[in-house]
């Protein structure tokens, strides 16, 4: 509103200097007019005293023409005479034309006439007589002195009228000055009057540009306040015009579309920003489109991907939404959209925990159920060696099944363990840890024929959970066992590690197996990710790391030419004092936690 206001303002200025303009033209116009005609009576009035004085002159030339025959009797005198009697008839038509406006100059004109007329009478009279021989009589009728009268009577009736003529000479010369100082005048107050309406239009013109040079800077800053903003978010910003044009990315958008600003700008935001199904890789309806179509905030749909430059596809969430101006008019639409890979990941962690955590509860169901029994099939074998008479070779199998037995209800024990593991950290010994979890997996290494290489260095005791610990091992050495062919070796090696904190407990178990693809490594602690075709659940890595780094460790892929094999070897390194131990305040068990 302001700024037609503003835009009225200077329009109605304009319209009035031309109106000003105009009018002055008109002015000066009709000043001119007048101008011109009081210059024409000034003019009239001049002919009229010329003819008036031509009048006079003309007939004193026929006078003198007439006399200088009448003394000299030679005809060459009466040219004049001749010519002036032929121009005072016309001299005297001209003034009473010019006069004709005049009532009292043509009433003198005509008694002017009558003068003349006589005078040009009494001349003609002499020379006619003096021609005819009586030049007595003709100087008889000049000395009368009737020609001096009328000559007399010409002057005073020529004299009269310039007077008359003059007078009003003089007053059309004032008409016609005033004229001029009025066009003058006129002129003067309508450049001025147009020289301050030009300047007040000057400089309202340039307040107006300095306030908008004002109001661009400001919206300058304001544009690259914004421009910095959506730069320094830390999603992907796409702006476009009221056509979908892109117009603006910021650098985060620039890195998940692969388009730069500059590449960007012009195409439409289908092309600098495509997004499909994640599971049928369909291109989908772009949001943009949906919000000019309905003027609203829409989300994107979910399970979509965003095509990278390069044909690499990153799951994204988005909304976009309308952009109007102050005449609620939709001028654009801005997108906002953000890497959605990592909650992806996370939410599919969520469900594999949830599943990891139902398989411990069944774990330690069976475990629990299992254990009942055993307790029975070992009594019943203790009674059964009881027995008197019992054979020799019947003691030993039923000692051999006895000792399978405790294996097992040791296994069934242990399972429960790991599921109800104590809050309360123990003193332990890995020494002590990975011979047990040998002796576990010594019927697993005999079947394969598969040799254990031991260089147990001594070594401090750890602080920490017995039960999680025998389980990081087992997995562990049960992962060797399961990669090596028949006969093959492994490798357990436990050293101490001085570390300027504390002294540290290293652990590396190597196999000579197949090894692990480099392209792999990186997930190879991902729950569920396993390289076992036939067995294997995918969780026994992802189980150790989380129960060594509850314990403040660390534990890594070592590569094959560190290891000094060609298989894979895994390095894990355990704090020995309490003051690095726990990275957390939880106290429950990684079992328990997962229940």
């Amino acid at each position: 509103m302001q700024t037609n206001h503003k835009r009225f303002s200077v329009i109605a200025g304009f319209v009035l200097l031309l109106i000003l303009l105009a009018a002055n033209a008109l002015v000066t116009r009709r000043q001119v007019a007048v101008q011109v005609a009081d210059q024409a009576w000034v003019v009239h009035t001049q002919q009229v005293l010329f003819e008036l004085t031509q009048t006079e002159l003309t007939v004193r030339e026929a006078e003198s023409g007439q006399r200088g025959f009448l003394y000299t009797g030679d005809p060459k005198y009466l040219s004049p005479y001749s010519r002036a009697i032929a121009e005072v008839g016309p001299n005297l038509d001209q003034l009473t034309r010019l006069t004709a406006d005049n009532p009292e100059r043509q009433k003198d004109l005509l008694e002017l006439r009558t003068v003349a007329d006589k005078k040009l009478a009494e001349l003609a009279e002499t020379v006619s007589l003096y021609r005819a021989g009586k030049m007595n009589d003709a100087k008889a009728l000049v000395l009368t002195d009737e020609g001096r009268h009328y000559m007399g009577e010409i002057r005073r009736l020529v004299t009269k009228m310039e007077a008359d003529e003059n007078s009003l000479q003089s007053q059309r010369v004032a008409t016609y000055q005033k004229s001029i100082r009025m066009t003058i005048a006129s002129n003067y107050l309508a450049s001025i009057v147009a020289a301050i309406g030009l300047l007040l239009l000057a400089y309202y013109i340039f307040r107006e540009m300095n306030l908008r040079e004002k109001y661009s800077l400001e919206i300058a800053k304001r544009e690259e306040w914004y421009r910095v903003t959506l730069s320094s978010l830390g999603d992907g910003v796409i702006a476009t015009d009221e056509n979908g044009v892109v117009t603006f990315l910021n650098p985060i958008a620039e890195k998940l579309t692969g388009w730069t600003l500059d590449q960007a700008k012009g195409r439409t935001v289908q092309e600098a920003f495509p997004i499909f199904n994640e599971y049928t890789l369909q291109q989908v309806e772009n949001p943009v489109g949906k919000v000019m179509q309905h003027g609203r905030v829409v989300g994107l749909a979910n399970h979509t991907v965003l095509r990278h430059s390069n044909g690499n596809l990153t799951a994204i969430e988005d909304s976009a939404a309308p952009i109007y101006d102050d005449q609620k008019r939709l001028v654009g639409v801005v997108l906002v959209f953000r890497d959605a890979t990592h909650e992806r990941k996370s939410q599919e962690v969520l469900r594999k925990t949830e599943k990891l955590a139902a398989a411990a509860r069944l774990a330690a169901t069976f475990a629990h159920e299992i254990n009942n029994p055993l307790e029975a099939v070992v009594n019943l074998i203790y009674i059964v060696k009881s027995l008197e008479g019992l054979p020799e070779v019947a003691i030993q199998p039923l000692e051999m099944a006895e000792h399978e037995l405790e294996r097992v209800s040791h296994i069934t024990r242990q399972t429960l363990g790991f599921y109800r593991e104590s809050t309360v950290r123990a003193s332990v010994q890995l020494s002590v840890v990975i011979e047990n979890v040998l002796k576990l997996y010594s019927n697993k290494l005999r079947a394969k024929n598969i040799q254990v290489e031991r260089d147990l260095a001594e070594c401090p005791p750890i602080s920490g959970f017995t039960g999680e610990l025998t389980q990081a091992v087992s997995n562990l050495i049960s992962n060797a066992a399961d990669a090596v062919a028949d006969k093959g070796r492994i490798r357990v090696r436990l050293f101490p590690v001085q570390k300027p904190d504390c002294q540290w407990v290293g652990l590396v178990i190597e196999d000579d197996g197949p090894g692990i693809e480099p392209k792999l490594a990186e997930r190879i602690f991902e729950p569920f990710f396993t390289t076992k075709t036939d067995v294997g659940t995918g969780l026994g890595l992802w189980v150790t790391k989380e129960i060594i780094k509850r314990h403040g460790g660390s534990i890594e892929i070592v590569p094959v030419a560190e290891a000094g094999s060609r298989g894979a070897a895994f390095s894990v390194q355990l704090p020995c004092s309490n003051l690095a131990t726990e990275q957390s305040g939880d106290q429950t068990s990684f079992s328990k936690t997962t229940k």
